[in-house]
C-alpha cells in the first residue's frame, strides 16, 4: 500500500507588495501577506501551499501557529491520507480554527498535501478532485474605490480587450449608482457587471442597492451584509432582484451548510486557502451542487481553478491581478475568457525559494 510520510512542515512568513494600492470598504492595501508552505516526506515527493489575504499583518502568526500547533500533529503522518490528516490537525484544536488564522493555516497545509497526493499519483489535483472540465471561464476583478472613473473603465476595458467581458467592482460610497451607471454607459449591455459590497450594509441598505444595481443589470450582489450572519444573508435574498453571492469568509462545510438551508446565496464563493483547502472546498461544491446553487471561487485563480473545475457546481473563477506575474513559477492567464487545467502532477502552483525568500518577513 502506498504511504508518504511526512517529515517536517516549513512555513515562511510572507508579504508581497500589490502591483498598486488599492482600496475597498474595508480599507486600503498594499500588500498580500500570508504564509508559505512546503511539506516534506520521507518517502515521496514534497508539496507546496500558501495563503495569502489582503490586510493586516498575519504572517508570522500565521507561521507560529502553522508551526506549533499543526506541524507536530502532521509530523509523522501519511499525506497521503487526506482526511485523516485533516480530522487529526482539525479535531484537538476545534477551539482555534473556527475561522480566521486557525482555518487559513490549516488550509495552506492542506493544499500542500494535496500536492503531495497528486504528484503520488502523477495526475492533476483538478482530475483527482473530479475533473468535471478541462477549463473554466473567468471574470475579471478589480473595480477598486482607490480608482478615478476612467481608471475603473480602463480596467473594465482592458479585461474585456483579453476576451473576458464579466467584471466586479467594489460598492459600499455615495457614488455606487453613478459608478454603475458609468460602467454600463462604457461598456454596453451585452457586458456583465457583478457587484461587491464587502459587508458594508445593513439588511435594509443591502435591499435598497439590490434594487439599484438590478436597474442596471448586474448580475449579482456580493457580501452584501456580515459574512457572519446567515439570516441577514437570508433576509437579503429573499428581498433582492439580484442574485446574492457568498463564500470568502465563511470557513468549512458548516458555515457553508448553513447558508445552503437558510438559502441566503445563489453563488457559493469559497477560497481554498481559507475555507479549508481542498479538502473543504469539494465538500462545500458538493453542498451547492446538492442544493442547486452554482460554485465559484475568491481569488488565486492559480490554484482554484483546479476546485472550481472539478466540481459540476463550477462555473467562474475569479481572476484579479494583485500581484507581481512572476510570483509563481507557472502561468496560469486565462486565454480567451476562459483559465485552462495546467497538465502536471499536483496542483502545478508553486513559489520559487528564492522569491520566498525575497518576500521574508
Amino acid at each position: 500500500m502506498a504511504q508518504s510520510t511526512i517529515q517536517s512542515v516549513e512555513a515562511t512568513p510572507i508579504a508581497i507588495p500589490l502591483t498598486k494600492p488599492i482600496a475597498s470598504s474595508l480599507g486600503v492595501y498594499s500588500h498580500a501577506t500570508g504564509v508559505a508552505v512546503t511539506v516534506r516526506t520521507v518517502d515521496g515527493p514534497d508539496g507546496f501551499g500558501f495563503n495569502l489575504g489582503l490586510g493586516g499583518s498575519p504572517s508570522r502568526a500565521l507561521a507560529a501557529y502553522l508551526e506549533d500547533e499543526l506541524a507536530p500533529l502532521a509530523i509523522g503522518q501519511d499525506a497521503l491520507a487526506v482526511e485523516a490528516l485533516w480530522e487529526r490537525m482539525w479535531s484537538p484544536n476545534k477551539p482555534r480554527v473556527r475561522a480566521g488564522l486557525g482555518a487559513w493555516a490549516l488550509s495552506a497545509i492542506d493544499v500542500a498535501v494535496w500536492d503531495i497526493v497528486g504528484k503520488t499519483a502523477g495526475l492533476p489535483v483538478h482530475t483527482l478532485l473530479g475533473g468535471a472540465r478541462t477549463e473554466v471561464p473567468v471574470y475579471g476583478s478589480g473595480g477598486w474605490l482607490s480608482l478615478t472613473d476612467d481608471e475603473l473603465v480602463s480596467e473594465a476595458q482592458a479585461f474585456a480587450s483579453r476576451g473576458i467581458n464579466q467584471y466586479k467592482y467594489k460598492i459600499g460610497t455615495a457614488r455606487d449608482e453613478e459608478r454603475t451607471a458609468l460602467l454600463r454607459r462604457e461598456l454596453g449591455d451585452d457586458f456583465t457587471l457583478y457587484a461587491d459590497a464587502n459587508q458594508r450594509f445593513r439588511v435594509h441598505e443591502a435591499i435598497e442597492a439590490a434594487y439599484m444595481l438590478d436597474g442596471y443589470g448586474v448580475a449579482w450582489l456580493e457580501e452584501p451584509v456580515l459574512a457572519d450572519c446567515a439570516s441577514d444573508l437570508r433576509a437579503v435574498a429573499e428581498a433582492s432582484p439580484v442574485p446574492i453571492a457568498t463564500g470568502e469568509n465563511v470557513s468549512f462545510r458548516w458555515g457553508f451548510r448553513e447558508i445552503c438551508e437558510q438559502r441566503g446565496a445563489a453563488y457559493l464563493q469559497p477560497d481554498v486557502v481559507r475555507c479549508g483547502g481542498f479538502t473543504e472546498f469539494r465538500k462545500i461544491a458538493d453542498l451547492a451542487d446538492a442544493h442547486n446553487l452554482a460554485v465559484t471561487s475568491h481569488l488565486w485563480h492559480e490554484l482554484s481553478v483546479s476546485a472550481v473545475g472539478a466540481s459540476p457546481a463550477g462555473v467562474l473563477v475569479e481572476f484579479a491581478e494583485l500581484i507581481p506575474a512572476d510570483v509563481f513559477t507557472r502561468d496560469f492567464s486565462p486565454v480567451g475568457g476562459a483559465t485552462r487545467m495546467i497538465d502536471v502532477p499536483g496542483h502545478g502552483v508553486e513559489i520559487a525559494a528564492e522569491t520566498i525568500a525575497r518576500y521574508r518577513v
